[in-house]
């Protein structure tokens, strides 16, 4: 893992074996990131995504193995329990040109990683919505 930072973002190269968002959760740390916005693309591997399923208000969970393109990876920085949380997305493409995608819990890069950080300059809380069953941005 490699980045550099420009004013307000913070260019990042993850390299095969990273993982990504336990990469990008030590970026935040390290910069005291309190809110922010991520976006990247790569080839990624051990891969599980999520979908929320609202009526058991939990996740339905999947794997995917082998290697695929990190089409398009959106994400954000806030703080849930006073801890950096990084909620994130992904849309996967395999070999068959199919595309995937859902809450991305983690995944290894395989080849490579290019992101962006965009920092934020406030404080993002996250608390639990008992409506939906989430921890979401607390935006007053």
């Amino acid at each position: 893992m490699k980045y550099k930072i420009d004013d307000d973002k913070i260019f990042v190269k993850l390299v095969r074996g990273d993982w990504i968002n336990k990469s990008l959760t030590k970026i935040a740390e390290d910069n005291n990131l309190t809110s922010g916005w991520i976006s990247g693309i790569g080839a990624i591997e051990n891969i599980e995504l999520g979908y929320y399923d609202f009526d058991s208000k939990s996740y339905i969970k999947k794997s995917f193995d082998g290697e695929f393109e990190l089409i398009g990876y959106n994400a954000n920085i806030s703080l849930k329990d006073s801890e950096v949380f990084i909620h994130s997305h992904a849309t996967i493409g395999d070999i068959n040109f199919k595309v995937f995608g859902g809450h991305l819990y983690d995944a290894k890069i395989s080849a490579a990683g290019e992101f962006l950080i965009q920092k934020g300059k406030i404080v993002i809380n996250r608390t639990i919505d008992k409506n939906i069953g989430l921890a979401l941005w607390e935006i007053l």
